[in-house]
């Protein structure tokens, strides 16, 4: 386990093609990463072996109505490596790191559709605490 680099853009745009089903180009997917290397308060961890198996992002999660919680953003492994354990050590990863960092839990959105990931995170403590709508505004 370790923070990812530029280097490992190839390997994460192809999990995210394999895995979630997202098509995104190679240059934007490396400009993303170099923009999350460099943001605060946001982890990108990747297992690999050497080549990358998955990765994990988080980042804060603020708002006036709870305690300080972190946003699990991603959690994706190669369809090659499912079933591995490399998703629980990427997930153990990420909580480790926001329970370092002061969160009092960690939080995320997966779709309806996504019945393994969703099998995944109750497996792991995770509780449905809503069901909502993904709602998005795109500027050119």
């Amino acid at each position: 386990m370790r923070e990812a680099d530029l280097d490992d853009a190839a390997a994460i745009r192809e999990i995210n093609r394999s895995a979630l089903g997202y098509e995104f180009p190679l240059e934007d997917t490396r400009a993303q990463l170099a923009r999350i290397i460099k943001a605060p308060n946001v982890v990108l961890f990747v297992a690999a072996d050497p080549e990358v198996l998955g990765y994990i992002q988080l980042s804060d999660y603020e708002n006036t109505y709870h305690r300080p919680l972190k946003n699990l953003i991603t959690l994706a492994t190669s369809p090659r490596h499912q079933r591995r354990g490399v998703g629980k050590r990427l997930l153990e990863a990420g909580e480790e790191w926001a329970r370092a960092d002061g969160a009092r839990g960690v939080r995320l959105v997966t779709g309806l559709n996504r019945v393994d990931a969703r099998q995944f995170y109750a497996a792991n403590g995770y509780e449905v605490r809503k069901e909502q709508t993904n709602l998005i505004k795109w500027w050119s």
